[in-house]
């Protein structure tokens, strides 16, 4: 009889049909005795679980009797993480008047920051202390490196800030206006509004000048 496919040619494909037929025709299970496992899947040979090294019972052979390898640069990149957290919270509590305020994306806020003459006030010198006023179009968390982008129309032209509000040059934050980019007719659902840039300046218009 001619061959239908070329697996049936092959003399492997007859011994594995055979073996099948075999298997399923023995009863296997009256010449395995209780507690003893059967050497291969198609075998009426038996063996012992301490003669199969690759059977996986009871302490498996990936438990060494060795410590777990920490790896320095794990550790070091943990306790940067953990120092860097402790820095955040410090900053939080050292200038409340700055994140008391709570804003949002496409809240109208007021910054209160240091221009001239350093955090410090020295003697000597005076410190110029100027307000900066925007719509936020974003927040960046990144630790430290924390920031808020603010956009603003003064006298015609669009000018856009990205403040770090850890920096102790930021004195207080205030909001003035809650969803001033929609006027509260629908929520703000992005994190970011990097797309009014492309819209109308007077969009972005928190200043009165």
């Amino acid at each position: 009889k001619p061959c239908v496919s070329p697996f049936q040619c092959d003399p492997k494909y007859h011994m594995m049909m055979n073996s099948l037929a075999c298997f399923a025709c023995r009863q296997v299970s009256a010449l395995r005795a209780p507690g003893k496992t059967l050497w291969r899947p198609f075998s009426t040979q038996v063996a012992e679980r301490e003669d199969m090294p690759f059977l996986h019972h009871g302490t498996r052979p990936r438990h060494r009797g060795y410590k777990k390898f920490r790896s320095p640069q794990k550790r070091a990149s943990n306790l940067l993480h953990e120092l860097n957290q402790e820095a955040v919270e410090n900053s939080k509590q050292s200038n409340p008047a700055m994140w008391d305020a709570g804003f949002k994306v496409g809240d109208s806020i007021e910054i209160k920051m240091v221009t001239q003459g350093g955090a410090v006030p020295r003697e000597g010198f005076s410190q110029d202390v100027e307000k900066v006023r925007g719509v936020v179009l974003g927040i960046i968390n990144r630790g430290l490196a924390s920031s808020v982008i603010i956009r603003d129309v003064v006298y015609g032209l669009p000018i856009e800030r990205k403040i770090p509000m850890h920096s102790p040059m930021v004195k207080e934050c205030k909001v003035l206006e809650r969803n001033f980019i929609f006027k509260g007719k629908k929520k703000v659902k992005r994190s970011k509004l990097y797309y009014f840039r492309k819209l109308n300046p007077l969009l972005n218009k928190v200043s009165k000048y």
